[in-house]
């Protein structure tokens, strides 16, 4: 009976090991296939990968409740620690965590290890000085030196994300020359030449690769700086060795997730070579099977380029431009795709202007377009080309006014003919013919007249542009033209030549009077004098947009709200609040706005126009503005007045009620304000 008990105890005994063996097991399998599982974009772990690490956190609890004590007990503390790291939103309980498995577990193996991952916690969790301070102590210990690469190694990384490339060049030479058996060697060469490459030196990261490539390292690790290697040749513009090297890598990796970043160096070194069919076609599928990443974003942005630079087909390059920030909003790209979508529209508004832009309006992106040149693409002689082109313009105004006063002035002459004509027709009664040609002369009369008037009004716009030639444009481009000489092309006796045509042709003029402080020495007035011009040129295209995409408009509006040395900083302001209560019925994002236009210490119509429906507090409950109220209120006196006569007519009672329609509060659009 006694065996019998024994064999009873030690079966069990056999079989609750097995369950704690194969709940932890299961527990490191989980934890092992989450880290093999490629990141986004943005360094997180995606959702399969969480999976799992929650699947780790379930049951090493389940190994620390029900084996308490048992040798497996900072295995698992450690294992839940790092897999709270891993998913990326729980750094607090990855230190509590492996802070307990220190206290109970002092003697255990695992302490160095969870000593690091407590310093990268802290790190991750924006406790940078402290993370610092514990890795740096961790070197000091004397009996942590095994593990000492691996801080090293940490370390360097986190000054390659910091873009400090002297301290990381340190920390992996520390790993090279000091520990070349160790586990992190291999990754401290990779990283070594990497930091290199990011920091722009593009021969010395190929010597290091190269370098890297006759050791003794792993393949996946070779095919990494091989990557490097073809994408440094690039940024050197050996554009024919980068694509050689990438379209040789191609046929040798194995890795599916690294081969579209490939095919992105292969693709831009065709373009460069000019073989843009083929760099177009990779692009466009690398865009296809990678949608919403930072690839795509970037395939996206050469794509623009490719049609910017080697095809000029403008337009087509701003659809590609503008796909970047929609693909990824953290691209390396997004400013850039946004800076050449605007030179694109300014080339094709500039070189295609259509009737409906205005002259004031085309002048400001003229202008626009000539900074683009000198501020990001280095073209001053471009600039010099548009400047004198606003300058030239005045003449083309000049010359259609007479031809539209001659047009008018023949017009007029041929009206007094039929004027007279008809004065002297006598018409009887039963001339037929005489009354049909009376009636033909009416009609022609009448169509000339509207002729005329619409000329009368092309002529006075025409009158209205050459005023503003003569005291804005003409003026401010000689005085940009005179900067361009003096600044960048260092030209003085043209300059001085500039000048002297604003005194004699402008002496009383702003810009004549900006010169001449510049002249002296005062730089400071170009920047006061372009920060009116740019921002009335940034504020009229952020509400040019109003009607059609009210949130583009706000996009728009927002950083020059955010700007409190802006022009249009409370235009701005007062524009989000209208955009957002009038055309998007959202009160609650309106009030902030409208807050802050009441707050402006001075008096101005925006204040005013705000006042009356907002009182600092609360919204004034209206259906419609005054004066669509008393349109509808005649609308419905009239109609009630001419429903009583029919009734009369008919000996019917009048009808007691009228329905009303429910309409939308409108106001006075921010684009027809006053400043």
């Amino acid at each position: 009976m006694k065996i019998k008990l024994l064999i009873i105890l030690v079966l069990l005994l056999l079989l609750s090991g097995c369950v704690y063996y194969n709940t932890f097991y299961n527990a490191e399998k989980f934890f092992t296939e989450a880290q093999e599982m490629e990141l986004n974009d943005d360094g997180r772990p995606k959702t399969n990968a969480i999976q799992k690490y929650n699947k780790v956190i379930k049951k090493c609890g389940i190994v620390l409740e029900y084996y308490e004590g048992s040798k497996y007990t900072d295995d698992a503390l450690l294992l839940m620690a790092k897999s709270f790291f891993y998913i990326g939103r729980n750094y607090t309980q990855t230190i509590s965590t492996l802070e307990d498995m220190i206290m109970f577990y002092p003697e255990s193996e695992l302490v160095p290890d969870a000593k690091l991952y407590i310093a990268r916690a802290k790190y991750e969790f924006r406790q940078e000085e402290e993370a610092y301070d514990l890795l740096h102590e961790f070197l000091l210990n004397v009996d942590f030196k095994e593990h000492h690469p691996k801080a090293l190694q940490i370390l360097a990384n986190y000054k390659l994300r910091e873009n400090d490339n002297v301290q990381t060049d340190y920390y992996l030479n520390r790993i090279i020359e000091d520990y070349p058996e160790s586990d992190e060697y291999e990754e401290a060469f990779f990283l070594q030449g990497k930091s290199q490459n990011e920091a722009g030196n593009y021969e010395k990261s190929n010597e290091i690769f190269f370098k890297l490539l006759k050791s003794k390292v792993t393949r996946k690790t070779k095919f990494d700086a091989k990557y490097y290697i073809s994408l440094n040749y690039l940024l050197l513009n050996e554009f024919q060795l980068a694509t050689d090297y990438a379209t040789k890598l191609l046929k040798d990796e194995y890795r599916e997730n690294k081969i579209s970043r490939i095919r992105l160096i292969q693709a831009r070194g065709y373009a460069e070579l000019d073989n843009t069919n083929d760099a177009i076609a990779i692009l466009e599928a690398i865009t296809e099977d990678n949608k919403r990443s930072s690839l795509s974003a970037s395939a996206f942005f050469f794509l623009g380029e490719i049609y910017f630079d080697k095809l000029k087909e403008y337009s087509t390059a701003i659809e590609n431009y503008n796909k970047v920030k929609g693909e990824d909003r953290d691209s390396e790209y997004v400013e850039d795709a946004i800076s050449q979508s605007v030179i694109a529209s300014q080339i094709i508004q500039y070189y295609n202007p259509t009737s409906k832009i205005s002259a004031e309006e085309l002048i400001n992106q003229q202008f626009k377009l000539a900074e683009f040149y000198i501020e990001y693409l280095g073209m001053p002689d471009s600039a010099l080309i548009v400047y004198n082109d606003i300058i030239h313009q005045e003449d083309r105004f000049k010359i259609a006014l007479d031809t539209l006063q001659t047009q008018l002035d023949s017009i007029s002459i041929i009206i007094d003919s039929l004027v007279m004509a008809d004065s002297l027709l006598q018409i009887t009664t039963n001339d037929s013919t005489k009354l049909d040609e009376k009636e033909e002369t009416e009609k022609r009369k009448i169509n000339l007249q509207s002729e005329y008037d619409s000329i009368s009004l092309l002529f006075e716009n025409a009158e209205d542009n050459i005023s503003l030639y003569q005291k804005e444009f003409i003026p401010f481009a000689k005085f940009t033209k005179l900067w361009l000489y003096k600044k960048v092309l260092t030209d003085s006796v043209e300059a001085n030549s500039i000048y002297n045509e604003l005194l004699t042709e402008y002496p009383e003029n702003k810009y004549t009077y900006a010169a001449e402080q510049f002249l002296a020495g005062k730089d400071s007035i170009i920047i006061t004098t372009k920060k009116y011009i740019y921002e009335t040129t940034e504020y009229d295209y952020a509400i040019s947009k109003l009607e059609i995409d009210p949130e583009q408009t706000i996009e728009s509006l927002l950083p020059i709200a955010n700007n409190i040395d802006h022009e249009y900083r409370y235009k701005a302001l007062y524009g989000l609040g209208y955009i957002n209560y009038f055309m998007l019925a959202d009160s609650l994002s309106a009030k902030p706005y409208f807050d802050s236009v009441l707050a402006y210490p001075s008096n101005s119509e925006f204040k005013t126009e705000v006042s009356k429906f907002y009182d600092g507090e609360n919204f004034i409950k209206i259906s419609r503005l005054p004066f669509i109220e008393q349109m509808i209120q005649e609308e419905l006196e009239k109609e009630t007045s001419e429903q009583e006569v029919e009734d009369k007519k008919e000996n019917k009672e009048p009808e007691k009620s009228l329905v009303e329609k429910k309409e939308e509060p409108e106001n006075t659009s921010p684009a027809k304000g006053k400043e």
